[in-house]
């Protein structure tokens, strides 16, 4: 039988059941147990920070609700938000793996709740081959993103780029519908144009301006893509 953690202040109580993950399924109970009585809860009402670009990896950390931000700041003071990490994905896995400096800097959303767990617990988790296989396999995926964000913002224009993050998040987490599919709105529009690496005047105009045109409708927590077609011809032209 697994085990739940309550990740407000640690005791057990039906809250969140690691087994969930898909990250986690059907390992044995014995690391399950490893994980829940070594790692420490973290919320993001209470800290923001995680860690900053060059702390050494020592800890990972696996993100229960909320999402956890992989920043980098530009001379300028600017943030540019290079990737987030969503319930079920550990956060710094590079840790387990090949253990440096940290390469970005890690903010936590306010809902944010994840389970901090030391190097020094980490042996059981390295000797376990299910689970590696899947850490490496995140680590992939997340290079993937990565690259993509890359290609994405040296590449495209704000139209564009705005248009492609739209898509993906639309095939990820939209709702279909007869009038076009439609996206829950969990960011503001300060995180969104930091995923672009843009200015929070610039992305809203650039909404305010698809909405006079028709093709979405904007509400504070709903976007809808009424010309889903328009749509991907803008994500497919850089310039």
């Amino acid at each position: 039988m697994h085990s739940h953690i309550d990740v407000s202040n640690g005791r057990q109580r039906p809250s969140t059941r690691l087994a969930d993950f898909p990250l986690l399924d059907n390992l044995s109970p014995g690391l399950l147990r490893h994980i829940e009585l070594h790692a420490a809860p973290i919320k993001g009402k209470q800290r923001k920070l995680l860690f900053l670009r060059g702390d050494p990896e020592d800890f990972i950390g696996l993100v229960l609700q909320g999402s956890v931000y992989h920043t980098l700041q530009e001379p300028d003071g600017h943030e540019v938000i290079i990737d987030y990490s969503c319930p079920g994905e550990l956060v710094g896995e590079s840790a387990l793996l090949h253990p440096g400096l940290r390469n970005c800097t890690a903010q936590l959303s306010r809902d944010c709740h994840l389970l901090a767990l030391h190097r020094q617990h980490f042996r059981d988790l390295q000797n376990d081959p299910l689970l590696m296989s899947r850490i490496q396999q995140q680590l992939c995926r997340r290079l993937q993103r990565i690259s993509s964000f890359v290609e994405t913002v040296c590449l495209y224009r704000l139209e564009a780029r705005l248009a492609r993050h739209l898509l993906t998040e639309i095939d990820q987490h939209g709702h279909p519908g007869p009038d076009g599919p439609t996206l829950p709105l969990t960011i503001n529009q300060t995180i969104l144009a930091a995923m672009l690496n843009a200015s929070r005047p610039r992305l809203n105009a650039q909404l305010k301006q698809w909405q006079r045109a028709g093709l979405i409708q904007l509400t504070r927590h709903a976007l809808k893509v009424c010309d889903p077609a328009r749509l991907r011809q803008i994500a497919q032209h850089p310039n």
